[in-house]
C-alpha cells in the first residue's frame, strides 16, 4: 500500500521528485498544478495540472422581503486528500532541504527571469511573423 494513495490515483507516480503545488479556483473548478523537479534536457513534464469541479447545493434563506435559496460550491474530498498528501511531501522536503530563505528567493527570481525573457521572445517572434 502506498504512503500518498489520492496522488497514486491521480497518476502523479514521481512523489519524491514533487518540488511544490499551486492551488487555484477558476470558475466553478478548483485547479491544483503540481511542479517536479527534472533533470535538464528532460523529456517529462514540469507541471501536471488536475481540475475538481465544485460540488453546488442549495440551501434555503430567511428574508423579510423574499423567500428564496443561497448557493454553496464544496471542495472537492479528493482534493482535500490530495493537498494534505502534498503538505505532508512539503514537511517532509523542509526537513531534509534547509535551503535558507535568501538563496530559495533569489532562485525563484532566476527562474522568473528566464520565464519571462523566453515570454517576451516568442512574442516578439509573433509580432515579426505579423
Amino acid at each position: 500500500m502506498t504512503k500518498y494513495p489520492t496522488l497514486t490515483a491521480m497518476g502523479v507516480t514521481s512523489i519524491q521528485d514533487v518540488t511544490k503545488y499551486t492551488l487555484r479556483q477558476q470558475g466553478n473548478t478548483d485547479v491544483l498544478k503540481i511542479y517536479y523537479k527534472r533533470a535538464k534536457g528532460s523529456f517529462l513534464s514540469r507541471s501536471k495540472k488536475f481540475s475538481f469541479a465544485r460540488g453546488r447545493s442549495s440551501i434555503p434563506i430567511e428574508s423579510r422581503s423574499s423567500e428564496g435559496f443561497d448557493k454553496l460550491s464544496h471542495t472537492s474530498p479528493q482534493l482535500l486528500q490530495a493537498v494534505q498528501e502534498l503538505e505532508s511531501i512539503n514537511a517532509q522536503h523542509a526537513v531534509s532541504d534547509p535551503q535558507p530563505p535568501k538563496e530559495k528567493l533569489d532562485a525563484h527570481i532566476d527562474h522568473l527571469e528566464k520565464v519571462v525573457d523566453e515570454k517576451l521572445r516568442e512574442m516578439r517572434e509573433l509580432i515579426k511573423d505579423l
